[in-house]
């Protein structure tokens, strides 16, 4: 054919999918007709409910994760900080489109309000309540304007690091109070909600993230427990950063290999990093729960949290042998059971809850 009659054709061709756009089927029945601004009304109303949800899944994680924290501090070491066993908020710390129901809900204005206080902590001892106004610390009124937080939390380190016992200027309704509150030595390790709803929890060496899907999952408290004594456990061991330093020697094995003319797209690096994976993750679960003992938290039943895991997952049932990241279910569940016999044979025999190291 010719090249005018090529070119016709593509044309032609091109033009092909746009015909079959417009006439694809469409629904029959007539779209009903929603009003703007009703819809922008239940948006909000929307929003409204999920933070609602979202504070009362921080508040549950706040109130586990809390003695965990000051139980595990010995194993913890130097890397602890002073603890009161409360949380703060103001309407500049959420989302813009989230700040008009935040003060719907919580009344959250531009002063910080007492967004949670731990049960049995130094902070609920003082008499704090979550909804109190924050008006002075130690005597120093609570910075305003731009960057307010980062002030605050500075001024309350600068505090902490002078003196364990200070004074909390408050305002509950009507009244304003003087609280006096001790803090108490715990894990310097964070323990913070993510918004991603997927079936995980990680730790990076200076926090523990629990991903909302895990929150939901682990139903009771004691599961609960479980997922953030075994991440804090990970940060405890130094696992992350034996894992870099193993990924490090991985990395200069695949960097000599590309010097002698094979490209080995990171296979060394990556089996370096996973190198000890799976005993990474069995010592977090015995150590995890040593810090859950120490803690004052019920250990009872706490395996059978990795029943639950395999029938929600069967296929974590089977081992994938060398290389997999993280042993199977039974063999998690059964590790676990035998650190409560352990637990409990020391608890019995007024034995120190320190985990066993190799010899």
């Amino acid at each position: 054919p010719s090249q005018e009659g090529c070119y016709r054709a593509v044309r032609f061709i091109a033009f092909i999918p746009t015909v079959l756009l417009f006439s694809a089927c469409a629904p029959t029945t007539q779209r009903v007709s929603i009003d703007p601004k009703l819809a922008e009304a239940e948006a909000e109303k929307q929003r409204e409910i999920a933070l609602s949800e979202f504070h009362k899944e921080k508040r549950r994680l706040f109130y586990v994760s809390y003695p965990l924290l000051i139980g595990g501090r010995a194993l913890c070491k130097d890397k602890v900080s002073p603890h009161v066993g409360a949380s703060f908020s103001s309407a500049q710390g959420y989302p813009e489109e989230f700040r008009s129901a935040a003060r719907t809900v919580f009344g959250e204005t531009d002063a910080f309000r007492i967004s949670l206080v731990a049960p049995n902590s130094p902070a609920d001892a003082a008499g704090l309540r979550e909804g109190d106004i924050l008006l002075r610390l130690d005597g120093q009124p609570v910075p305003k304007g731009e960057a307010a937080t980062e002030k605050l939390v500075k001024l309350y380190e600068e505090i902490a690091k002078k003196k364990s016992t200070f004074t909390l200027d408050v305002r509950r309704g009507e009244q304003e109070l003087q609280l006096t509150i001790t803090s108490v030595m715990g894990c310097d390790y964070p323990v913070v909600l993510s918004t991603d709803d997927s079936l995980n929890a990680y730790a990076d060496g200076e926090r523990v993230v629990i991903m909302r899907g895990m929150l939901r999952f682990a139903s009771s408290d004691t599961e609960l427990s479980v997922v953030i004594a075994h991440e804090l456990a990970h940060n405890v061991m130094q696992h992350i950063s034996a894992k870099r330093g193993n990924a490090m020697l991985g990395m200069l094995a695949d960097i000599l290999a590309g010097v002698g003319g094979v490209n080995t797209q990171g296979t060394f690096t990556q089996m370096a990093a996973n190198a000890y994976s799976q005993d990474f993750e069995a010592e977090a679960d015995y150590v995890g729960l040593y810090i859950m003992a120490l803690s004052g938290v019920g250990i009872d039943g706490a395996a059978y949290f990795w029943r639950r895991m395999a029938a929600a997952h069967p296929q974590a049932i089977q081992s994938g042998g060398f290389l997999a990241t993280h042993p199977s279910t039974p063999e998690r569940f059964l590790g676990l059971e035998n650190t409560i016999v352990e637990i409990k044979q020391k608890q019995t025999a007024g034995k120190p809850l320190r985990p066993e190291l190799k010899k």
